[in-house]
C-alpha cells in the first residue's frame, strides 16, 4: 500500500517521519513517537490496519539488514527485535 500511494516526495516523506518516531521511541521519546497513534488513527480512514504498522516496522528493519549487510551483528539484530516487539506492543495499546 505504502509503495502504491502518493508521489516519491509524499512517500519520502513518510518514511522519514516513520524513522524519526521510531529513533525517538527507541531513545528519549521526546516527542516524534506520538506521532505513531495519531497516524494509526488517520491512516484508519484509508483502511489501513494497525497491525500493517508493525509490518512496515519490519519491512524498514530488515531494509536496514539487507544494507548493512555482514556489519547487521547479533547484537544489532537483538536490538532491533526488542524495539519491533515493543513497537508492535505499542501500535496494539494505541488502537
Amino acid at each position: 500500500m505504502f509503495r502504491s500511494q502518493g508521489s516519491d516526495l509524499v512517500k519520502g516523506s513518510m518514511l522519514a517521519l516513520t524513522i524519526d518516531a521510531m529513533l525517538d521511541f527507541a531513545g528519549e521519546r521526546l516527542g516524534p513517537f506520538r506521532m505513531i497513534p495519531c497516524e494509526i488513527q488517520s491512516h484508519d480512514a484509508y483502511g489501513t490496519s494497525p497491525e500493517l504498522f508493525g509490518q512496515f516496522f519490519d519491512v524498514i528493519a530488515a531494509t536496514l539488514r539487507e544494507v548493512l549487510d555482514s556489519e547487521w551483528s547479533s547484537e544489532i539484530d537483538s536490538a532491533w527485535q526488542g524495539l519491533l516487539d515493543d513497537l508492535d506492543r505499542f501500535v496494539l495499546d494505541s488502537k
